[in-house]
C-alpha cells in the first residue's frame, strides 16, 4: 500500500497557476455517489468466442481457453457546483460550493459459454466462479469509497479559487477547477483498477483452475 500512501500524500500539494484570489473560509461539499451496474448474463458465445474477449481484457492465461469470463467497466464523473463571487479587494473570485464525484461501475456482464448444458456441474462451477469475480469487483469498490471521498476533500482544502476579470469567464473558470479535480483524482482510480485487477488474479489463477476442474470428476 506504499503507493497508495504517496498517492494521498500528493493531494496535500496545492494548485498552483491560477490567478492570486484570498483563501474562502468554507470548504465545498462533498456529494460522493456509486452504482455496481445491473448485472447481465451473456449466454451467446462459445469457447473460443469468449476467449478472444478475455484476451482483450488481459484476464485470462495463455493457452488456457475459457469457458467463462466477467467483465465491468470503472467510471468517474466529477461535477461541480461553482459561484463567482467579489471577495476582498480581488476582481472576481470562482470557487466550488459542491463537489458531485461518482465512482460507478457500467455494464457488469458474466459469459458463460453456450457449449456449457445449462445446470450441469461444469456450468454450476463457471457459474460460481463468474459470480465470485463480480462479487470481489463490489468488495473492492466499497472498500476504496472512503478513500476517494477523503481524497476529495483533501483536494477541496488545495484547489484554490480562480481569479476572472469578467463575467463571462465564470464558466471557463469552473472547467479549470473541474479539471484539476480530475487531475487529482485520476492516479487514486488508477490505482484501483490495479488493485481491482490483482485482487481478481487470485482467483483467475492455474491452482485455482486445476482445482474446479476436479469438482465435477
Amino acid at each position: 500500500m506504499k503507493k497508495l500512501f504517496f498517492i494521498l500524500t500528493l493531494l496535500f500539494f496545492p494548485t498552483s497557476g491560477f490567478s492570486a484570489c484570498p483563501e474562502i473560509s468554507s470548504a465545498p461539499k462533498i456529494e460522493l455517489y456509486t452504482s455496481y451496474g445491473k448485472l447481465k448474463y451473456d449466454l451467446s458465445k462459445n469457447n473460443q468466442q469468449i476467449t478472444k474477449l478475455a484476451e482483450k481484457q488481459g484476464i485470462i492465461e495463455k493457452g488456457l481457453f475459457a469457458s467463462g469470463l466477467s467483465t465491468i467497466n470503472v467510471n468517474m464523473d466529477i461535477t461541480l457546483k461553482t459561484v463567482g463571487d467579489i471577495i476582498g479587494k480581488y476582481d472576481f473570485c470562482v470557487y466550488p460550493t459542491t463537489v458531485k464525484l461518482s465512482i460507478y461501475y457500467s455494464n457488469p456482464t458474466i459469459y458463460i459459454s453456450k457449449q456449457l448444458i445449462p445446470n450441469s456441474c461444469e456450468y454450476n462451477v463457471v457459474l460460481r466462479h463468474e459470480q465470485t469475480h463480480q462479487q470481489i469487483n463490489k468488495t473492492a469498490l466499497d472498500y476504496f469509497l472512503p478513500l476517494f471521498n477523503e481524497a476529495a476533500k483533501k483536494i477541496s482544502t488545495n484547489i484554490k479559487p480562480i481569479n476572472v476579470k469578467n463575467l463571462s469567464d465564470i464558466d471557463k473558470a469552473s472547467a479549470k477547477l473541474t479539471e484539476e479535480y480530475n487531475k487529482k483524482l485520476s492516479p487514486l482510480l488508477e490505482f484501483f483498477k490495479q488493485e481491482l485487477l490483482k485482487e481478481q488474479l487470485k482467483l483467475d489463477n492455474q491452482t485455482n483452475y486445476q482445482h474446479e476442474n476436479t469438482l465435477c470428476r
